[in-house]
């Protein structure tokens, strides 16, 4: 489910309502019109966490940081994420996996691959990433030390366009097709509530350490959904 038309995006948005129904019945006593109220009080609108983590080839396994009090594997808070707030929380119906060759660490210009693209990454860089990393490894959640997630294949997020840019631009080498909004992207079901005042820890667990990977490669982990403001505190 990509959410590129009003009925299905409506959808998510019912969906989400029931979600965090469900998560905060027992704050109200079993009172369903006061829950129902307060969740149609939390400012819901369409919104997305993206979380960033880099890739090297001495270790298998990369964990994210949902907020900001969270550390990734690389203890460094990346400008281009979005990591979620601490008295938000978030319904996720879809999520992508994707990877990019950032200059530095605080790069803000990269661009996102949904494969290993030999025109972003090193021939070596990107063999590692289409054998390695997409089609072998996996996706994992937890939540304060409980599995929600246990393996889901990165191959779910392994997209590579019919139209793929094999040298400089030009009449024989187009730029790659990419839809932002529905290429890398699968499905959450059932969703997934992040709430920021929760430890969760999605993690990317690889079979064995990359063969190659230049400097400051990176993963990026971009969650899809419902957002809720001030949804973690009941006053």
């Amino acid at each position: 489910m990509n959410s590129t038309n009003n009925q299905s995006a409506r959808m998510s948005f019912d969906i989400a309502r029931q979600v965090l129904f469900d998560a905060w019945i027992k704050n109200f006593g079993g009172d369903a019109k006061a829950c129902r109220d307060w969740v149609n009080g939390r400012k819901l609108s369409q919104g997305e966490v993206r979380l960033e983590v880099e890739l090297n080839t001495a270790n298998n396994r990369f964990a994210f940081g949902v907020t900001a009090n969270q550390s990734n594997s690389t203890n460094f808070i990346f400008p281009t994420e979005i990591r979620l707030a601490l008295q938000d929380s978030l319904v996720v119906a879809e999520y992508g996996i994707f990877v990019a060759q950032p200059t530095s660490r605080t790069d803000v210009a990269f661009t996102l691959n949904s494969y290993g693209n030999t025109q972003v990454f090193a021939a070596a860089d990107a063999a590692a990433l289409d054998s390695t990393f997409y089609s072998n490894g996996q996706f994992s959640t937890k939540v304060n030390n409980d599995v929600v997630i246990p393996n889901r294949g990165l191959l779910n997020h392994w997209y590579k366009p019919q139209t793929q840019q094999t040298a400089a631009l030009g009449p024989g080498s187009p730029k790659d097709m990419f839809r932002g909004a529905e290429d890398g992207f699968i499905t959450q079901e059932p969703n997934l509530l992040l709430i920021g005042s929760k430890n969760y820890v999605p993690e990317i667990i690889l079979a064995g350490a990359l063969a190659s990977a230049a400097a400051f490669e990176r993963c990026i982990l971009i969650y899809r959904g419902v957002n809720a403001q001030n949804s973690t505190v009941i006053n």
